[in-house]
């Protein structure tokens, strides 16, 4: 009887996971002639828990390279950082990284060049 009461529960929370609607949450990092901005958001994947987009647009009035950067830690655990987008000289380009899950504790950052020796102090998001 116990089994089947737990069923019942984990299929009623998977029909209204379904059926939920996921806010957007807004975010935005900037490093001398470089912003980026835009959004994180819920996506429903199908599976039990929802993958979660970053998306937005990285923009540069300057003559350099500038590249947005996303990270997170996991368990107390960084995981490799990941590049979302380089733009060089003025002018923008869309930015986007999807991932299962949560995102955990993640961080963004904006880079001079491709390297991470010139950066914007990490925004949490």
């Amino acid at each position: 009887m116990t089994s089947l009461a737990g069923a019942a529960l984990l299929a009623l929370a998977l029909s209204a996971h379904g059926t939920t609607a996921h806010a957007a949450e807004g975010w935005s990092v900037s490093h001398a002639t470089a912003t980026a901005s835009g959004t994180t958001r819920a996506v429903d994947s199908g599976g039990l828990w929802p993958d979660t987009a970053v998306e937005g647009e990285l923009r540069n009035t300057g003559s350099g390279c500038y590249t947005l950067w996303i990270q997170w830690t996991v368990d107390l655990t960084p995981g490799p950082p990941f590049k979302m987008g380089t733009q060089c000289g003025a002018g923008s380009v869309p930015v986007r990284f999807q991932k299962p899950g949560g995102l955990g504790t993640t961080w963004l950052k904006i880079c001079r060049d491709t390297q991470h020796t010139d950066c914007s102090p990490i925004q949490y998001i």
